[in-house]
């Protein structure tokens, strides 16, 4: 941090450190596969792999500029008149005997 307490670098250091250091690790792994390691050989084929399935991946499916935020296909909420079959919804109660006409009221 410098002296008003802002990163003077945003990790490009270590980004390139780590990129340098695993190229060198992954030649040692090749290098001992070719002296007769045998054991090494998934370390060196299966990065390979998977950094040619990344990138082909990349080329024919990449992000696509333009492209709409997914829509998930949900119905629409049930107004709350529709849960009742009087018509009436449940926020409508009030606690005092508002039923309609004819109808079983509170405690009968």
């Amino acid at each position: 941090m410098g002296p008003d307490h802002v990163r003077d670098d945003a990790g490009g250091v270590w980004i390139v450190t780590g990129w340098i250091v695993g190229l060198v690790v992954y030649a040692g792994v090749v290098l001992a596969w070719h002296a007769g390691f045998t054991a090494a050989a998934p370390f060196v084929v299966i990065p390979a792999v998977l950094v040619v399935m990344i990138g082909a991946g990349n080329l024919l499916s990449g992000r696509r500029p333009g492209r709409p935020a997914p829509r998930f296909n949900r119905p629409d909420p049930l107004p709350l008149t529709a849960l009742r079959g009087d018509g009436t919804s449940p926020a409508d109660t009030g606690g005092a005997d508002d039923t309609p006409a004819g109808g079983p009221g509170p405690g009968r």
